[in-house]
């Protein structure tokens, strides 16, 4: 969203003062099953969270013999990419889903960052552990270089009574497994959703529903907003701080070898 926090907290405030929307395409979010999984949990259908695994890893990066190729070097440039690589390019990404999923915020955060082809100054992989304010352990992977992963975004949310999973790869399915329960596939379309998941499902059941339908669905929370219809799950200018500070907070950290450091913005503290 911007280059730092500073600037990201400036748009939040005007945002703010002026009354406007600010939307981020945080596109994820709204896939029709990740709003199920939201609306689930918000529901205690699979009780207090306690732990979300979440991880966004691909190989598409891992050819050191394409290190000059324009595509990829400048996301591992600080002149242009800024202070952080793959966590500010796809781990945000999970990151800002696990806090869209457990409708909680990163608290705290202990990364460690590597180069792992030589000629990268930002680094190509991140390991960042999380805790969130409700007290749900978070543990985040993304990397660049994992080769034989292609889109590599998932994620999983461990509660009391229950557990959750989706992976993009497999858009239209929210596995769901209820304590001492046999595992269920949850199909994109199906009777019996969520309203936020039915309303964002577009085409019939078992017809699949991608990542271009994903982003209009954004659009579309957005344009309601405009008209004065408030969608919760638009992502706003206050998310995209919060990545801004968790960027900042996880360079901070790895150079402080994975030091525990606080994730909030300066103006999310008490």
């Amino acid at each position: 969203m911007t280059m730092t926090v500073e600037e990201g907290e400036e748009i939040v405030r005007v945002a703010s003062a002026t009354g406007k929307i600010c939307a981020v395409n945080y596109c994820y979010s709204a896939y029709p099953m990740v709003r199920q999984a939201r609306a689930m949990v918000r529901a205690g259908e699979v009780g207090k969270i306690r732990l979300v695994v979440t991880n966004f890893s691909h190989g598409h990066h891992g050819d050191a013999a394409d290190a000059d190729n324009p595509r990829v070097r400048w996301r591992y440039d600080p002149a242009m990419a800024g202070v952080s690589g793959q966590f500010a390019d796809c781990g945000i990404h999970a990151l800002h889903m696990a806090s869209f999923i457990c409708d909680d915020e990163v608290s705290k955060l202990s990364a460690d960052f590597a180069s792992t082809i030589s000629s990268r100054e930002l680094e190509d992989d991140a390991m960042v552990n999380f805790r969130m304010t409700g007290g749900t352990v978070g543990r985040l992977w993304t990397s660049s270089v994992a080769i034989g992963r292609q889109h590599g975004f998932d994620i999983q949310v461990f509660g009391e009574t229950g557990g959750l999973r989706w992976a993009s790869e497999q858009p239209n399915q929210l596995i769901y497994t209820p304590v001492g329960g046999r595992t269920q596939i949850i199909e994109k379309g199906e009777g019996g959703l969520h309203e936020d998941a039915q309303r964002l499902s577009r085409v019939s059941i078992a017809h699949p529903e991608g990542f271009p339908l994903a982003v209009a669905n954004i659009y579309c929370d957005l344009a309601d907003a405009i008209r004065g219809e408030v969608r919760d799950g638009l992502p706003n200018a206050a998310d995209g701080v919060r990545s801004m500070a968790a960027v900042h907070t996880a360079v901070a950290s790895a150079k402080e070898d994975g030091a525990w450091m606080d994730a909030r913005p300066p103006m999310f503290r008490d």
